[in-house]
């Protein structure tokens, strides 16, 4: 059992039972494009659980399609090999965070494009987009995406110092033609999410989704729209085990030092059945915690 971390650092491999950590992919110098990455966010696993999918923040393009564009690294790494199979880059998709895999596509956040960019596997290129209405910049700090047969969740984070109110979540029958951009405030429901700030992550536990908002340390039911547990403050990533519920969180920092590698992480492990606090892991100089995976090895 362990638990796949990523953070500013690069991804990480945490072993439950051992309580030993390992590098599975560093960042903090110069890579295959000559130029550092900015930090390792989202994760997911295939269908088969034989890839896992990390995405890392990456400055490449030449010739920027957006003024503050960056690029993307989908990394294809192969736990039982330990290799990475792939990298894909996806040019001008800007401030990756969550990301979903679902029938053969990857679900990208596009945060600074107010959008997710739906990335097919199998044609290896973006089929089609999914807008949060026809602006096209961080007005809603998209940053969480839930797929399956039924349903599209979207998190509108909406923590921005010119637009800051209260979280919201966009939900979309899973009903998306292959092809077809389409805008999310036309075609789905827009929930509020009242007196919920600063929000991360969408994840499927049991017959609800828990959302976690991020300043208070709140773990929130997507069913009751209300506050189920309280962690510690600037949590991130949530995922799950048969019995557990794994919460990550990032230390308190300034914009500007967050990403610092002598910043801890840590985990906090719950109770599947009454979100009990069972244990917490300390994830020592990891830099920010961004995203993380639970795994049976």
């Amino acid at each position: 059992m362990c638990l796949y971390i990523t953070t500013s650092k690069g991804l990480y491999n945490y072993n439950i039972n051992t309580k030993k950590i390992t590098k599975v992919i560093g960042n903090w110098h110069k890579g295959i494009f000559n130029k550092p990455s900015k930090g390792f966010f989202g994760i997911c696993a295939n269908d088969d659980k034989n890839q896992i999918i990390i995405a890392s923040r990456e400055k490449i393009s030449k010739n920027l399609k957006y003024s503050k564009s960056t690029d993307l690294i989908l990394h294809f790494y192969n736990p039982s090999s330990k290799i990475i199979d792939e990298k894909i880059t996806i040019n001008n998709l800007y401030d990756i965070h969550q990301i979903h895999y679902f029938n053969k596509k990857i679900y990208l956040t596009d945060t600074g494009m107010n959008r997710v960019q739906v990335y097919n596997c199998e044609t290896k290129k973006i089929e089609f987009f999914i807008n949060i209405g026809p602006n096209r910049s961080n007005s809603n700090h998209v940053n969480a995406i839930f797929v399956n047969k039924n349903k599209i969740l979207i998190g509108l984070n909406n923590g921005n110092k010119e637009n800051f109110k209260n979280a919201q979540i966009i939900e979309l029958n899973n009903i998306i033609p292959n092809a077809n951009d389409i805008d999310a405030l036309n075609e789905g429901k827009l929930i509020d999410l009242k007196n919920v700030y600063h929000t991360h992550d969408i994840e499927n536990i049991g017959d609800d989704y828990l959302i976690s908002a991020s300043e208070d340390g709140n773990l929130i039911s997507f069913n009751s729209l209300s506050k189920i547990k309280n962690l510690p403050i600037w949590t991130r990533g949530i995922t799950k085990s048969n019995e557990h519920i794994f919460v990550g969180k990032s230390g308190v920092a300034s914009r500007k030092l967050r990403h610092s590698r002598y910043y801890d992480g840590m985990i906090s492990i719950l109770d599947r059945k009454n979100f009990d606090l069972v244990e917490e892991l300390k994830i020592p100089k990891i830099g920010q915690l961004n995203d993380i995976l639970y795994y049976e090895e």
